[in-house]
């Protein structure tokens, strides 16, 4: 348990398939080990929620559940550097869509944390919507030391 929040990896014979959060869900596990590629996610998951600055391995993850469009939101938004944002507008206009099938895409990331759809904002400034709640992309944004202007 991490005192941020507490996460789940699922994973597949083609690598990770979804992050999700797990605020509110009942928890349980089972006796098999994770692969070495996923426990150095994990590790790095770890690291990351602690604060440090992490280059997450997104070959481990399975892109096989989003659509082509999807991946090139989340393309776009992986290449966001710690500490810094864009708008749903400027991912948007990068992957070739609407601010607002940005959004949706970034609703089903199925990455969060590693894919970090938390550094995309409204462009009023505000925070906009999270997977795991505002107040967790709140959080995630100060850790990093972005200020959001908007709030």
């Amino acid at each position: 348990m991490h005192p941020l929040t507490d996460i789940g990896v699922v994973w597949g014979d083609d690598g990770v398939t979804a992050i999700i959060f797990l605020e509110g869900v009942k928890k349980y596990s089972n006796d098999s080990s994770p692969p070495m590629a996923i426990k150095k996610l994990l590790d790095s998951i770890r690291m990351f929620l602690d604060g440090c600055e992490v280059d997450f391995d997104l070959s481990v993850l399975d892109f096989g559940g989003c659509t082509e469009y999807q991946r090139r939101v989340l393309d776009v938004v992986s290449s966001i550097p710690r500490g810094s944002t864009l708008t749903y507008s400027e991912v948007a206009a990068r992957a070739g869509g609407s601010p607002r099938s940005a959004a949706g895409a970034l609703s089903r990331n199925p990455f969060p944390l590693v894919i970090p759809c938390h550094r995309v904002i409204r462009s009023d400034g505000n925070a906009g919507g999270y997977q795991g709640g505002v107040k967790l992309k709140k959080r995630l944004l100060e850790m990093e030391g972005v200020s959001l202007e908007g709030q």
